[in-house]
C-alpha cells in the first residue's frame, strides 16, 4: 500500500505555511531566498510524499518534531536503505553520521538529499567509497546534497576589473564567517581606492565619516548575484596543468564521463580534480586563486583508494567563488541560497525522459531513480 499524505504549501516573502494532512506549520527565514529554497522542497514533497520525505519535511518544520530511522528506514538483509529508494543501501559511515545527527537532535535533510543523488551516480564503488572519503576531510554538505571541495586555479590574461575579483572572494569570506552578504555594502575608500564590505546600515569609513555615494557600489548580495546571471563580468581562470580549461565564477566546468578514468587505484588521471583545502594549497604558489567548488555525487567519477592525495576525480563541478586559503579560511557553513540546480536541470531532465522511455512497469531500480530525478525537477511522473 503506497504511503499518502495531503500537503499544501504556502509563502509570502520569508514566511512559509506548510499544511500537512490536518496540522498546519509555520517556519519563518531570514530571508526571501532561503524561504523559496524551502518552499520548492514542500512542494515536491507534496508531488512525492513518500515516508522519507513527509517524515523529514515535519521534522524541519516542527523543532519538537523527532525523526527516528525506523520513520526513514527499511531493513532487508542485514542492508538499511531508504524507505522508497531501495536501489542501493546506505554506506555504513553514511549510516552512523544519519544516526548521530538524529540523537543530537539535528536535521538530516542535507544527508538524504546527499545520499539520493549519490544513489544515481552509475559508477558502485563512488557510492560506497565517497562518504568515507568526505567524511574524512570533512567536506560540507549542503541542504540540496551537493558537497563542498576546492580547487586551485590560475588566472588567464584577460583584464578583469577590481570589482568583480572582489564581490565574489568577499562574498565567500562572509559566508565562512556565517554572515549573510546581504547585510553588507561593496564601497571604495575615497583615498586609497581599496574596496572593502561595510555593514549597509553603518555606511562609514573607519574613521566614521559618511562614505559619499560615489564610493558606494552596491549590496554584495546583489552584485554576487548579478555577476552569476551574467550582468557583470566574471573573471575567467584555468587549471595549472593544461592550461585549457576555462573556469567562470558563477558556471559549471564539465568534461563527458566517458573521458574521465574511475579506476580509484590510479591516483593521477584524466577527470577534474576536485581537493581538501591542503591539497589545493600546494599548487601555483602565491599566484594562485582557490575556488570552492559545487559537486553533485552523481558526478562524482573515482574516489582514490590512497586517501593521502585528499582529492578525487568529477565530471562535472560548479565554481561558486573565490575564498583565501592562506588565511585558513574554508567553507563551515554548509548552506548556499544559491545552488547549481539550474545547472542540474539539464543532465536530469534528460536521464528522466531516458528512463520513462525505457524502464519497464517491474523494473524497480529504473523506478526508485525516476523517483528522484523528479523530485529534484518538482515534477510528477
Amino acid at each position: 500500500m503506497a504511503y499518502t499524505a495531503s500537503i499544501t504549501a504556502l509563502r509570502h516573502d520569508a514566511l512559509v505555511h506548510v499544511i500537512v494532512d490536518d496540522k498546519m506549520y509555520a517556519r519563518q527565514f531570514s530571508n526571501n531566498a532561503d524561504a523559496a529554497g524551502f518552499y520548492e522542497t514542500a512542494k515536491s514533497t507534496a508531488l512525492h510524499p513518500t515516508q522519507v520525505n513527509v517524515s523529514t519535511l515535519v521534522s524541519d518544520l516542527d523543532p519538537g518534531h523527532t525523526l527516528k530511522m525506523n520513520d526513514i528506514l527499511t531493513e532487508r538483509n542485514g542492508k538499511f536503505y531508504l524507505t522508497g529508494y531501495e536501489a542501493a543501501a546506505i554506506p555504513e559511515t553514511l549510516l552512523v553520521r544519519m544516526t548521530n545527527l538524529l540523537q543530537e537532535g539535528k536535521s538530516i535533510t542535507s544527508m538524504i538529499n546527499f545520499w539520493k543523488l549519490l544513489i544515481l551516480n552509475p559508477d558502485t564503488h563512488v557510492r560506497e567509497d565517497l562518504f568515507k572519503f568526505m567524511d574524512t576531510y570533512d567536506f560540507p554538505i549542503t541542504d540540496n546534497g551537493y558537497f563542498i571541495g576546492y580547487r586551485a586555479c590560475k588566472q588567464t590574461n584577460k583584464k578583469y576589473s577590481a570589482v568583480t575579483n572582489f564581490v565574489p572572494k568577499e562574498y565567500l569570506m562572509l559566508k565562512a564567517e556565517g554572515l549573510n552578504p546581504a547585510d553588507y555594502t561593496a564601497v571604495k575608500d575615497p583615498e586609497g581606492g581599496d574596496l572593502k564590505a561595510v555593514l549597509t546600515e553603518v555606511l562609514q569609513d573607519d574613521k566614521g565619516n559618511f562614505i559619499a555615494p560615489e564610493n558606494v557600489l552596491g549590496n554584495l548580495e546583489s552584485m554576487f548575484q548579478d555577476q552569476n546571471n551574467g550582468l557583470v563580468e566574471a573573471p575567467e581562470f584555468t587549471d595549472h596543468w593544461s592550461g585549457t580549461t576555462s573556469v567562470r565564477l558563477g558556471g559549471s566546468v564539465s568534461m563527458p564521463r566517458a573521458d574521465c578514468d574511475n579506476n580509484p587505484k590510479n591516483a593521477c588521471s584524466s577527470g577534474l580534480h576536485i581537493g581538501t583545502p591542503e591539497y589545493v594549497k600546494k599548487f601555483g604558489g602565491s599566484g594562485s586563486a582557490f575556488i570552492a567548488c559545487l559537486v553533485n555525487p552523481m558526478n562524482v567519477v573515482a574516489v582514490p583508494s590512497d586517501y593521502s592525495y585528499m582529492k578525487m576525480r568529477v565530471c562535472e563541478y560548479y565554481a561558486y567563488g573565490m575564498v583565501d586559503l592562506t588565511k585558513g579560511v574554508e567553507i563551515r557553513t554548509p548552506y548556499f541560497e544559491i545552488d547549481y540546480k539550474t545547472w542540474e536541470e539539464r543532465e536530469l531532465e534528460k536521464q528522466l525522459e531516458e528512463l520513462v522511455e525505457a524502464a519497464q512497469p517491474e523494473d524497480c531500480k529504473a523506478q526508485g531513480f525516476r523517483q528522484i530525478l523528479a523530485e529534484r525537477l518538482h515534477v510528477a511522473v
